[in-house]
C-alpha cells in the first residue's frame, strides 16, 4: 500500500486535513507491522520447508542405498542359487555317466531325483536303481554296454582305469627290458 494512494482515498472519504496525517501514520504503521509479521512468518515457513526438503532428500538417499543393497543381495542370492543348481546338475550328470549314459542331458529329465538321496562319499544316488534299469531297457541306444565304461567317466573306455602307457607296457613287455 502506498501512502499517496491512501491519502487520496482519505480525501475522497472526507477525512479532515488536520487528522489526515495522524490517520495515515497509524494506518501505515499497522500495515508495516503486518507486513513485517508476515515476512517473519514467511521466513519461518521457508526454513521449515527447506528442512523438510533436506530431510526428504536424505530419506531418498537412504532408500536408494537400501534398494542398491537389496539389489546386490538379490544378485548374490541368484548367484548362490545358480551355483548350487550347477553343482547339483553336475552331480546328476556324473552319476548318469557312471551308469553308462552316453547323453545324460537327454536322460536326466526322465528321472525323479527328488525321491533319491545323494551319497557324497560314494558319489552316487540311492533310490534310482529301478528307474535306471527301466531307462536302460527303454533307451538302449543311450547307454553303453557293461564293461565298456570307466567307473568314473563314460569317456574312458579302459575299465581298469590304468593309463594308456601302462596298458601298452603290459601288452609289450619285450620293449621295456
Amino acid at each position: 500500500m502506498k501512502r499517496e494512494e491512501l491519502k487520496a482515498k482519505l480525501v475522497e472519504a472526507g477525512v479532515a486535513d488536520d487528522k489526515m496525517s495522524a490517520v495515515l501514520d497509524y494506518i501505515m504503521a499497522q500495515n508495516g507491522a503486518e507486513i513485517n509479521s508476515l515476512k517473519e512468518e514467511n521466513k519461518a515457513l521457508k526454513s521449515t520447508n527447506d528442512e523438510a526438503n533436506k530431510s526428504k532428500d536424505d530419506e531418498i538417499k537412504s532408500l536408494k542405498a537400501q534398494i542398491e543393497s537389496y539389489s546386490d543381495y538379490q544378485d548374490l542370492k541368484k548367484f548362490k542359487e545358480d551355483t548350487i543348481a550347477t553343482a547339483e546338475n553336475d552331480k546328476r550328470v556324473n552319476y548318469l555317466k557312471a551308469q553308462g549314459c552316453k547323453h545324460p542331458d537327454l536322460v536326466m529329465g526322465k528321472l525323479d531325483f527328488s525321491k533319491a538321496t545323494y551319497d557324497e562319499e560314494k558319489k552316487t544316488y540311492t533310490g534310482l536303481d529301478d528307474s535306471i534299469k527301466e531307462l536302460k531297457g527303454m533307451y538302449q541306444d543311450l547307454f553303453e554296454e557293461k564293461g565298456t565304461q570307466h567307473p568314473n567317466s563314460s569317456e574312458n573306455p579302459n575299465p581298469t582305469g590304468s593309463s594308456f602307457f601302462e596298458e601298452y607296457k603290459k601288452n609289450n613287455p619285450n620293449l621295456f627290458k
